[in-house]
């Protein structure tokens, strides 16, 4: 097992997971905090951003492994969606992958932030000998707006499109609705169905695991009570052994920030078509009623 104290947060992506990374750096001592290290981002030229990710991963792991398609956390959790593999080789094949990577890391604690732990949160028990884990949902409209905005659930382009993470889909999965017409839906609608399929998984492995917790990406940056709950996230998170919460820093000041941002391009929620309103909530208003997500 890796027994290193461990804290992942993991989502969907467009929740602030880069934030978490910068965040937990600077709040708890003696920790190394790291955002998606095992993914080379391609969308545009970062080069600070490349620099810091070979340097935590290593050329060997980023480019050599990564190209082979052996470090990649997604890739396991897309496994386990799909159902190809069971709980116990995903647990291998996670501990295979992060076991001597974590501990090589300085510090006494390891903190990671990756949308690749999103349909593992069932197995890091079997993984981690002490963790706490987080799952950070986001209101659908929104989250579907971003996505699209970002470009990189199911609208990648060129060189992206090769070699940059491939999303699962509805037609991979029997029975699903869209799984005939999958190659006709329009980005929306495939930005709408990951939306309710991957984070439905999501939780239902996060319920499974007693030292997992979600929270609403609006309760945390937009609500008036964000601070109460930020701060209960990280009380939650860092309630491991040998971990004192008097050597934490305060908070105060972090919800400020903006990190990350996309582009306004595709339009919020009232400016929707009909049909694209029709559309989502035909795939996402079960999963938006289940967690109180009003509209």
């Amino acid at each position: 097992m890796i027994n290193k104290n461990s804290i992942l947060i993991t989502s969907l992506g467009r929740t602030g997971t880069e934030f978490f990374a910068k965040f937990f750096q600077d709040i708890l001592p003696d920790c190394v905090s790291l955002h998606e290290p095992d993914i080379f981002e391609l969308q545009s030229l970062k080069i600070p951003n490349y620099r810091d990710r070979l340097i935590n991963a290593g050329i060997w792991r980023l480019v050599v492994l990564k190209l082979l398609g052996k470090w990649s956390l997604v890739k396991i959790s897309d496994e386990r969606f799909f159902g190809r593999i069971d709980g116990e080789k995903a647990a291998q094949f996670l501990v295979k992958q992060r076991e001597s990577f974590i501990s090589e890391r300085p510090g006494s604690i390891y903190v990671e932030s990756n949308i690749g732990y999103y349909g593992l949160l069932d197995v890091t028990p079997l993984a981690f000998k002490n963790h706490k884990a987080v799952l950070i949902v986001r209101d659908g409209r929104d989250w579907v707006r971003s996505a699209i905005n970002w470009g990189e659930i199911y609208g990648k382009k060129g060189i992206r499109k090769y070699f940059s993470h491939t999303w699962p889909s509805a037609e991979k999965v029997p029975g699903d609705a869209l799984a005939s017409s999958w190659n006709q839906a329009s980005e929306f609608q495939k930005a709408c169905w990951a939306w309710a399929n991957l984070n439905a998984y999501a939780i239902k492995t996060m319920q499974q695991n007693p030292a997992a917790r979600m929270y609403k990406f609006e309760d945390i940056f937009k609500g008036p009570d964000r601070y109460d709950y930020l701060n209960d996230l990280v009380r939650f998170t860092t309630a491991l052994p040998g971990i004192d919460p008097a050597s934490l820093k305060k908070t105060d000041g972090w919800l400020d920030q903006k990190i990350h941002p996309s582009s306004n391009q595709f339009p919020a929620w009232q400016e929707w078509t009909a049909q694209q309103k029709n559309q989502f909530d035909e795939i996402c208003g079960p999963l938006m009623s289940r967690l109180n997500y009003h509209y």
